[in-house]
C-alpha cells in the first residue's frame, strides 16, 4: 500500500516538469493550417501598424460623376500635408485587378504642384476626358499621390494616399415605352381584356423585339391556389422596332371560366435591346401585369335593415369598383326591396352620377378615356342611387344582383322627420294669422 503510494507521487512530479505546450493533446493538420494562417495575419497586422507610414490627408469633392461621350470630367482633390517636413509627391492613375472597367491612363491628367510644405494644403485638379467611341459603362480608378503602398492578406496591394474616381458614362436612349409599364385591369373568368404598349425607337438602326411572360414571377393573392398559367395571356407583337418608327405590342388577358378568382400577378418582359443603355439593364423594359379575376354571381346579394315610424323615404346609393375595366361594358344593378309584409318592391332609379379626376401636373395616361390637349382625366366611378317612398315600419330586406362589376360598395339612407320638424311650421303659420 505504501508503495502505490511513492509511484503516484512520482507520476505526479513527472507530469508537473513537462512543458506546457507538451500537454497540449495532438491537433489535425486543417486546424495546424488555420492556426498558422491566423498567426501570419496577426503578424502583418503588427508588421504595419510598426510602418512608419507619411501622413496624408486627401479630400476629393463629387468624385462619383455621370458623363456622356466626348465629356471632359475635372475632379477637385484637396491634400494636407500633417508632416513637419515638406512632402515630395508624384500624383498618377491607379487600377485595379478588381474593376470590370478600369479608367485609362491616356484619358486622365492631374494638375498641381509636385511638393507640398509642411502643414500645407495643396488642390489637385484631375480632368478625364471621356473618348466618343467608349463603351456605356462605369468606369473606376484611383488617383494616388505617393507610392506608397500596403497589402492585406490574400488581396493585391494598393496605394495608401489616394482617392477614388468614376466615370458612369451614358447615353441618351434610342428606346422608349411610351405606355405606362404597369398593366392593371379586372376581367369575368371566360372574358378577356387586353392592353396595348407603344414603343419608339429613336435610333438609327432596327432593335429587337422579342416579349414574353417571366414564369417566375407567376403568383396569386387571394382565392386563388393555383399560380397564373401563362397560356391566359397572349402577345401579338412584330419582330423589331424599326430605326425612327413605332411599333405596339398587344397583351390580352383570357382566363378560363373555371379560372380562380383572386388577384393574379405576373412580369413581362418586352425583350427589347437599347444599344444606348449597359448590357443587363432591362428593368426599364419590364411590364408589371396586375389583374383581378372574378366570376358573376347566381345569386343576389342579399342584406337586411329596420325601418323606424319616423322614416319619410328610404334611398339606396351603389358605387361599383371600376379597378382597370374597360368602358365597354356598361356596369348595370338589378335592385328588389322585400317589405315587412313579404312585398317585392322595384325601386326607382331617381340618380346616376359620373365622376373623374383632371390633373395638370401629371402625365397622361395612353390608357385614358378622355383626354384634351394637356389634361390628363382619369374616370372616378359612378354612383346609382334608387328611392322608396314612405316605407312601412318593420325589417326591410335589400336584394341586389350586380352585372359587369367586380365589386361594388352600398350606402342605405333612412330619412326620418322629428316630431319638432313636424309641428314647427304649424307653429308658424298661427302666429302669422293672429298679426
Amino acid at each position: 500500500m505504501k508503495r502505490r503510494h511513492n509511484l503516484l507521487l512520482v507520476a505526479l512530479v513527472v507530469l508537473s516538469a513537462i512543458p506546457a505546450a507538451a500537454a497540449v493533446p495532438a491537433v489535425d493538420s486543417g486546424n495546424t493550417a488555420a492556426a498558422a494562417a491566423e498567426n501570419t495575419s496577426a503578424a502583418a497586422a503588427q508588421e504595419e501598424t510598426k510602418a512608419n507610414y507619411t501622413r496624408l490627408f486627401i479630400d476629393a469633392e463629387d468624385s462619383y460623376r455621370d458623363a456622356k461621350p466626348g465629356e471632359t470630367l475635372e475632379y477637385t482633390v484637396t491634400v494636407k500635408n500633417g508632416e513637419e517636413e515638406s512632402v515630395k509627391v508624384n500624383p498618377h492613375l491607379v487600377t485595379t485587378p478588381m474593376s470590370e472597367y478600369p479608367m485609362e491612363k491616356k484619358w486622365v491628367s492631374i494638375d498641381g504642384p509636385s511638393n507640398i510644405d509642411a502643414g500645407e494644403t495643396a488642390k489637385y485638379t484631375v480632368s478625364v476626358e471621356i473618348p466618343e467611341d467608349v463603351e456605356t459603362a462605369d468606369y473606376r480608378g484611383l488617383v494616388a499621390f505617393t507610392d506608397e503602398t500596403v497589402a492585406y492578406p490574400g488581396r493585391p496591394s494598393r496605394p495608401i494616399h489616394a482617392t477614388h474616381l468614376s466615370a458612369d458614362v451614358w447615353r441618351e436612349p434610342t428606346v422608349k415605352i411610351l405606355s405606362d409599364t404597369y398593366l392593371n385591369g379586372q376581367v369575368k373568368a371566360g372574358d378577356s381584356f387586353t392592353r396595348e404598349v407603344v414603343i419608339e425607337n429613336t435610333g438609327d438602326s432596327a432593335v429587337p423585339l422579342s416579349p414574353e411572360v417571366k414564369t417566375e414571377r407567376r403568383h396569386c393573392r387571394g382565392h386563388c391556389p393555383d399560380k397564373l398559367n401563362p397560356s391566359w395571356i397572349d402577345i401579338d407583337s412584330p419582330s423589331q422596332v424599326a430605326a425612327g418608327e413605332k411599333a405596339t405590342v398587344s397583351i390580352t388577358v383570357s382566363p378560363p371560366e373555371n379560372a380562380d378568382r383572386g388577384r393574379y400577378d405576373t412580369e413581362i418582359n418586352l425583350g427589347l435591346k437599347d444599344p444606348n443603355r449597359e448590357e443587363g439593364d432591362d428593368y426599364w423594359q419590364r411590364i408589371d401585369a396586375n389583374f383581378v379575376v372574378w366570376t358573376q354571381p347566381s345569386e343576389p346579394f342579399e342584406t337586411s335593415f329596420q325601418v323606424s315610424e319616423e322614416t319619410d323615404n328610404l334611398s339606396l346609393t351603389l358605387m361599383p369598383e371600376r379597378y382597370g375595366a374597360d368602358n365597354s361594358d356598361e356596369v348595370n344593378f338589378d335592385v328588389e326591396f322585400v317589405s315587412p309584409d313579404g312585398e317585392v318592391v322595384n325601386a326607382e332609379r331617381v340618380r346616376v352620377t359620373d365622376s373623374g379626376h383632371v390633373d395638370l401636373g401629371a402625365r397622361r395616361s395612353p390608357r385614358a378615356a378622355q383626354q384634351d390637349g394637356e389634361y390628363a382625366v382619369r374616370s372616378g366611378g359612378q354612383e346609382f342611387v334608387y328611392r322608396v317612398d314612405e316605407p312601412a315600419a318593420g325589417e326591410w330586406t335589400l336584394r341586389v344582383m350586380p352585372e359587369n362589376t367586380m365589386s361594388f360598395q352600398y350606402d342605405l339612407t333612412r330619412e326620418e322627420a322629428s316630431e319638432e320638424a313636424t309641428t314647427e311650421p304649424a307653429d308658424e303659420t298661427a302666429n302669422e294669422t293672429s298679426d
